[in-house]
């Protein structure tokens, strides 16, 4: 008998004009934490998705428990004991945790047509006991947390006896206290004997909780090795082929005349009295813990929500921002967190999604220049190194990293002096994370003012010049570059007063 519980070998899968996995493999042993790393486009999401059912494979061989199988649907998938987990949850959110669970398979009452809610509430209390968890099985999704959403992903998981589990960046929403738990599940998971994937960019995660990791690269299999065998820098060189010297290429520039200025600012419910000003020749940081109010505040500079008290002023000029639309004629741009979402239009092209903000600039006698709207197209996928068969590829089919690249080509085609990077690195690979912090700095070189909203403290601290941080909606305290560490942030972002600092 084989000694692992899947086997994947020399998987390949073309799509149009992308070889995205050439001649993958992995494989995983019972009760194991199996790391898949590598940059954004590397292959892994779509590997897993083959695994999944997802889509179909061009040629290879996936065995489970030694035995060959021929995986065509998700629902093949998971009735083989192989769930995967989303990065983008797949729940209903207007039914219940129990609902969520057994969707499709809801318990009878003996021959006829109706539910058994009592056992399948029971059932649903059962498996959540096995995730050490009390979570009220007849609460709606939607009021769930991310955290307990993918609780209940999880028990879905192990409704179907699952013998493999796969994680896609199952942390890149979550608190630090959020994330531990999620540890603590995971090695309970361990000790059941159930196999695990876990997908991360983050590679401190790697050495937290995997057995063994496997890199891929441009689509193709690099290596598999015992986590305890690797440092860091050896995983970074084998995922981008290359020495990263400096993971944060900070460079310093003249601080010139205030450009951005924000004065008493007040929105009842999510901060109160914020104050600050943003100059030209520097990237200031804006921190604090999960519903401190950090987004909000970038949501009201860009005019997204409506400030109800305070000023702000542009060059020392008052100015009113009542929508984006009048944010982006006063040269503010927004990058916002869920890029997904809110950043891109996913079913629109990359051509499409680049001019989107500013095609005023290209309209000539009432129509859209399109020759020039080419031009502009390629000359941002050049300077950001989008990685993209053609300009006219749709932007939901390329990876998460040139996806934010492709946020960005937006706003600097609006020509903004002020742009509010919010998340900009999460969910995307360390390379990918040097290329946006490059960017970053040529930004500031050329004159551009950057507001950084960041739960990352590391970046944070090598990025930024001058770092504000927020308690409850408030403005905790800023620390200038030289002061700042880690315990300093975390004090200031739990309450803690300038003077104890």
């Amino acid at each position: 008998m084989s000694e692992y519980v899947l086997e994947m070998q020399n998987i390949v899968k073309r799509f149009p004009g992308v070889l995205a996995v050439d001649h993958g493999q992995l494989t995983l042993r019972p009760g194991e934490v199996h790391c898949l790393v590598g940059e954004n486009g590397a292959g892994k999401s779509t590997l897993m998705k083959v695994l999944a059912g997802a889509i179909p494979m061009d040629s290879g061989e996936i065995r489970l428990s030694g035995e060959p199988v021929a995986i065509t649907s998700p629902h093949q998938a998971q009735q083989l004991g192989i769930s995967m987990i989303y990065q983008e949850f797949n729940l209903s959110p207007f039914l219940s945790v129990a609902e969520n669970i057994f969707l499709g398979r809801e318990p009878r009452l003996g021959k006829t047509p109706f539910i058994d809610w009592s056992k399948m509430y029971r059932d649903a209390r059962e498996l959540l006991g096995r995730v050490r968890t009390d979570l009220d099985v007849r609460k709606p999704v939607n009021e769930c947390s991310v955290a307990q959403q993918q609780i209940v992903e999880i028990a879905k998981a192990l409704s179907f006896s699952s013998k493999v589990i796969v994680m896609d960046e199952p942390s890149a929403t979550l608190t630090d206290h959020e994330l531990k738990a999620l540890f603590d599940l995971i090695r309970g998971l361990k000790k059941d004997g159930i196999g695990m994937i876990y997908i991360s960019h983050r590679l401190e995660e790697i050495f937290e909780i995997g057995d063994r990791v496997t890199v891929m690269r441009d689509g193709q299999y690099i290596g598999t090795h015992d986590v305890s065998d690797m440092r860091r820098e050896d995983i970074i060189h084998m995922m981008v082929g290359r020495e990263l010297k400096d993971e944060l290429p900070k460079e310093h520039f003249e601080r010139g005349e205030e450009v951005l200025r924000v004065e008493h600012m007040s929105i009842g419910g999510s901060f109160q009295d914020i104050s600050f000003s943003l100059h030209k020749g520097e990237l200031m940081g804006l921190t604090g813990l999960v519903g401190a109010g950090r987004t909000e505040v970038a949501r009201a500079i860009f005019g997204a929500d409506k400030i109800e008290a305070g000023q702000l002023f542009l060059n020392g000029v008052p100015i009113t921002v009542t929508s984006p639309q009048d944010a982006i004629r006063q040269g503010i741009g927004l990058l916002t967190e869920d890029r997904k979402n809110q950043g891109l239009v996913l079913g629109m092209t990359v051509r499409e999604n680049t001019t989107l903000a500013n095609l005023k600039d290209l309209v000539k006698f009432l129509f859209v220049d399109r020759g020039r709207e080419r031009q502009v197209t390629l000359k941002y996928v050049d300077e950001l190194r989008i990685k993209t068969p053609t300009i006219e590829q749709t932007a939901q089919n390329l990876s998460g990293g040139n996806q934010q690249k492709l946020v960005l080509a937006k706003w600097l085609f609006t020509d903004c002096r002020v742009l509010i990077f919010d998340e900009p690195t999460r969910g995307i690979d360390v390379g990918a994370k040097v290329e946006i912090y490059k960017l970053m700095n040529e930004l500031v070189r050329n004159g551009v003012c950057i507001l950084m909203i960041s739960s990352e403290l590391p970046e944070v601290l090598g990025m930024c010049d001058r770092i504000l941080v927020m308690h409850e909606g408030h403005l905790a305290g800023e620390l200038p570059r030289a002061e700042a560490d880690q315990e300093r942030i975390m004090r200031l972002a739990t309450g803690e007063t300038l003077a104890k600092v």
